[in-house]
């Protein structure tokens, strides 16, 4: 070889050189920052979600009473119906439907009553409700409906209590819980002593109890909390300072920031999933 190519080679293997080692350089320092800073943990709360929709009609009712979920009398103008085969039981009550009508528009609206008559697929809404999806002149509109997992909640659980001297048992109702409960259990000493779910919607367990009770009180999103300090006797509901869970996540909106260059993205914010399974786990 002469030296004219030699001459030639030597500068471009070292050019080649210098840019390797300054991706190496790169991907430690990358990875270096990663391993020593790793993202904050995801928030357990949960957007709403609407399980198992399906056509139906509507009609509409109202109502200041107590319904069979024995809520008392509904707290605001949301509020339903539904028939025996959807009523469950009673494994319904307190939990939410979102109801789509013929407007286009959906309302949420939180089951408190039976309706003895309605086939499945028919429900009963309060007027307000009704008036918000379709023409409360219509009598009867096609809806199509479902269940809401994690709903808004109106506020902390609320809880009566009945048992104690004078009741033959202990009868629990609970409300703003927002999703269907699964279990409600008593504190027994170290164990938990599970109460029985009646179609009225209450809770029964034993009697002879004295001074406040503890409650463990769990959902079918899989949501569980401990409510101590239920007062026992009361006609009336208490209000806790205990939420069901944690309210349901803003949806991501950038925000101004002084150094676009020493911020993610919003997007890489956004879906640190995605953004993981682009660039692959640092090395540690």
């Amino acid at each position: 070889m002469d030296r004219r190519h030699l001459r030639w080679m030597i500068p471009a293997a070292g050019a080649v050189l210098a840019v390797v080692v300054s991706i190496v350089l790169v991907m430690q320092d990358s990875g270096n920052a990663a391993c020593a800073a790793p993202p904050a943990p995801l928030s357990l709360a949960r957007e709403p979600v609407v399980e198992n929709v399906r056509g139906g009609s509507a009609s509409y009712y109202s109502t200041n009473r107590n319904g069979m979920c024995n809520l008392g009398a509904p707290s605001s103008d949301g509020y339903a119906a539904i028939g025996p085969a959807e009523w469950a039981g009673g494994a319904a009550c307190g939990s939410y439907l979102a109801v789509t009508g013929p407007n286009g528009q959906t309302t949420n609206v939180q089951v408190v009553d039976q309706c003895p008559s309605c086939p499945a697929g028919k429900i009963d809404l309060s007027k307000a409700a009704f008036a918000r999806i379709g023409a409360v002149s219509a009598g009867i509109i096609q809806i199509t409906y479902g269940t809401v997992r994690d709903p808004a909640l109106p506020g902390p659980l609320k809880v009566r209590a009945q048992g104690g001297k004078g009741y033959s048992s202990l009868s629990v109702v609970l409300d703003n819980h927002g999703n269907r409960l699964s279990t409600v259990e008593l504190q027994a000493g170290d164990g938990w002593t599970p109460l029985k779910h009646n179609t009225d919607n209450t809770w029964t367990g034993p009697s002879g109890l004295t001074g406040p009770i503890t409650l463990r009180i769990t959902d079918t999103a899989g949501h569980q909390v401990t409510v101590p300090g239920v007062a026992l006797g009361s006609s009336a509901f208490q209000q806790t300072g205990t939420l069901m869970y944690s309210p349901a996540a803003a949806s991501p909106s950038p925000s101004p920031s002084p150094s676009p260059s020493a911020s993610p993205s919003p997007s890489a914010a956004a879906s640190p999933v995605a953004a993981a399974a682009t660039t692959g786990p640092p090395i540690c």
